[in-house]
C-alpha cells in the first residue's frame, strides 16, 4: 500500500504539498515542468492558502449503541476541504454513518492539492459521498491532484461513492485511490468521469488524466489499475477511453473467502439485461475478477451521463443488496 509519504522521500509536515502530492506518473512530467510559469498568470502556487485542503477522518462504533452506531473518532479538516456531520438515513441499519465530503472551492483548480484519509474501525459502517460533482476547470501550468487512502478495519464495511468528476477543456488532473482491508472488511466503490462538458459539444478536450485505484489486503495486492492520458484527443485511443465521453468504474470486494464467482455471474447477467436495447456504439459493460477471486471489477462506457450513472448505481444497489442483505439509498446528489 502506497504509505502518505511516498518511498524516498522524507517524512513532511501534514499541510507541506510535497507529503499531499502522490507519486506522479513520467507521462506528467511536462505539466510540473511548467508549474513554475503559474505564477505569471496569477495563479497562486502550490501550497497556498486555498490551493491545499486536508481531511483525515477516522470512524468507529459506539459499544454503547443499541444499533451499533458509527460515528466521528478523530478529525483533521483544512480548508477548502469540509465534511457533514454524519447522517443516519439507512432503515436497513439506522447504525451506518453517512459522510458528506465537500471543497468550498468550487471544483479543482490549477496547482490545488486535495488529500483525503478515511479510517473505519472494526465493525464500523460508512458510506462516504459527495453531495455532487467535481468540475475540474482549465489549467495554464502545473495539475491538480487529488488523493484519497481509505482503510477499512476487521468486520467494517465501507462504501465510496464519489459523484462524478467533469474534465473540462484544457484541464489537468491525477486521481488516485489507495484502499486498504482487513480480511473481514468489505468494499463498495463506484465513480463516474466526464471527458467533457458534453451538453456543450466538449469532448476529449482536456490536456491530461491520471487515474489509479490501488486495492490491497493484508499487504497482498488485489487491484492495481492505472490509467494515463497526456494531450488533448488521445484519451480516443482504444487503449484508453475511446470513443465513449463517460466513464463509470465500480469495485465490489466482499471479506476474504466470499464466493466472488457466484456475485460475478450475477453482476455480468445484470449487466446484459441494462444494456439491451442500446446500441453497441452508445454503450458498453464489463466485469471481471481481482487478484484470486478477491473481488470484482466493473466498468461501464458511454454517451449518456445519467445512462452510465444509473447502470453504475444498479450495480452498487445489486451488490448492497448480495453482500448487506439491504438496498441501495437514495443520496441526493446534484
Amino acid at each position: 500500500m502506497t504509505s502518505a509519504v511516498p518511498v524516498g522521500r522524507p517524512p513532511a509536515p501534514r499541510l507541506d504539498p510535497v507529503a499531499l502530492t502522490p507519486p506522479v506518473p513520467w507521462e506528467f512530467a511536462s505539466f510540473l515542468e511548467d508549474a513554475e510559469d503559474a505564477a505569471s498568470d496569477g495563479v497562486q502556487p502550490v501550497g497556498r492558502p486555498g490551493k491545499v485542503g486536508v481531511l483525515d477522518l477516522s470512524l468507529g462504533v459506539d459499544a454503547a449503541s443499541s444499533v451499533q452506531k458509527t460515528g466521528v473518532t478523530s478529525r483533521y479538516v483544512k480548508a477548502p476541504m469540509q465534511f457533514t456531520r454524519p447522517l443516519y438515513i439507512d432503515p436497513a441499519d439506522p447504525g451506518e454513518a453517512f459522510v458528506y465530503v465537500r471543497s468550498t472551492g468550487g471544483g479543482l483548480a490549477q496547482n490545488d492539492r486535495i488529500r483525503q484519509r478515511v479510517t473505519l474501525g472494526d465493525g464500523a459502517r460508512a458510506t462516504v459521498t459527495t453531495p455532487a460533482g467535481t468540475p475540474v476547470h482549465r489549467m495554464n501550468a502545473g495539475l491538480a491532484t487529488q488523493w484519497i487512502s481509505l482503510t477499512v478495519g476487521e468486520d467494517a464495511v465501507c462504501e465510496y461513492l464519489p459523484g462524478q468528476n467533469t474534465l473540462f477543456a484544457g484541464s489537468r488532473l491525477l486521481q488516485v485511490t489507495d484502499v486498504d482491508l482487513a480480511d473481514s472488511a468489505t468494499l463498495l466503490a463506484a465513480d463516474v468521469i466526464l471527458t467533457g462538458r458534453l451538453a456543450r459539444g466538449e469532448r476529449d478536450l482536456f490536456d491530461a488524466l491520471g487515474q489509479c485505484w490501488r486495492v490491497e489486503r493484508g499487504g497482498r495486492p488485489l487491484l492495481s489499475d492505472m490509467m494515463c492520458v497526456v494531450g488533448a484527443g488521445q484519451g480516443r485511443s482504444e487503449m484508453l477511453l475511446s470513443r465513449w465521453p463517460v466513464w463509470g468504474t465500480v469495485l465490489i470486494v466482499p471479506p476474504a473467502g466470499s464466493p466472488v464467482k457466484e456475485l460475478l455471474a450475477s453482476v455480468r447477467d445484470l449487466l446484459v439485461e441494462r444494456c439491451a436495447g442500446v446500441a453497441a456504439e452508445d454503450l458498453t459493460a464489463a466485469a471481471s475478477t481481482m487478484v484470486n477471486d478477491a473481488g470484482i471489477t466493473v466498468r461501464v462506457a458511454g454517451e449518456d451521463p445519467v445512462t452510465v450513472r444509473a447502470i453504475v448505481d444498479a450495480v452498487h444497489d445489486h451488490a448492497r443488496r448480495a453482500l448487506l442483505g439491504r438496498p441501495a439509498v437514495d443520496l441526493r446528489r446534484m
